[in-house]
């Protein structure tokens, strides 16, 4: 009995060891994926201001142009202030293809508009708002639909995951059945962890999804002017 205990101490050292290892691995590469998220979903949220800001700017300058061209463009900014105001939560089957082209024609007639009237000195100043206009609307369609975590890290740390989790298995088999109970939080705090990660890249599914509050104040005081 006392020799077979001390096997199973030496038998345990090494894999305990390689158990540290691996679960030191899995949290960089955890942590290395979170921050990548966070980051892109930060970016978003920032972006969704900076539209904000560009629409109001635009609004403002369209003053700069005749009076009835001037309604025409507040109208059109209007609209277009409201067809990005969407909420996923209460319309999820909202195609953002739709808005993306709706958007793009508008900036379009914008622009045709503000051409019309270039003769005007300060026309420029509004036609430099509907640059900055045209700039942001492109950083968030890149942003929100293409620029994600790369598919490979979600795999490395999937491939990650299965082997942290299968040699914390196979220590608890060399240390009896009475470690097992204690790991079960730790599992349960890195798949929390992992599906943060993964909500946190998903700006329109999901729960933490980006905040679109200020594009909907925005345009309900675009309306109500």
């Amino acid at each position: 009995m006392r020799e077979a205990r001390r096997d199973d101490r030496e038998h345990n050292a090494p894999v305990g060891s390689v158990v540290g290892a691996t679960l030191g691995l899995l949290a960089f590469s955890l942590a290395m994926a979170f921050n990548m998220a966070h980051t892109k979903h930060s970016s978003r949220k920032a972006l969704v201001r900076e539209d904000v800001i560009a629409i109001q700017v635009a609004y403002d300058r369209a003053m700069l142009l005749p009076p009835e061209a001037t309604k025409s463009a507040h109208e059109k900014l209007t609209e277009y202030a409201q067809i990005r105001a969407f909420d996923t939560f209460s319309q999820p089957d909202l195609s953002l293809e739709l808005i993306v082209r709706r958007s793009e024609e508008i900036q379009h007639d914008l622009w045709q508009q503000a051409v019309a009237h270039q003769e005007r000195t300060n026309v420029r100043f509004y036609m430099d708002a509907l640059n900055k206009l045209k700039s942001v609307h492109a950083q968030r369609v890149t942003m929100g639909a293409h620029d994600n975590v790369p598919l490979f890290v979600w795999i490395s740390l999937a491939f990650v995951t299965a082997l942290g989790m299968f040699t914390m298995g196979y220590q608890a088999g060399l240390a009896g059945s009475r470690r097992t109970m204690a790991m079960i939080p730790l599992i349960v705090a890195f798949g929390v962890v992992l599906c943060l990660a993964v909500d946190l890249d998903r700006p329109q599914q999901g729960i933490l999804r980006v905040d679109q509050g200020p594009m909907l104040r925005l345009a309900e005081a675009l309306q109500s002017e």
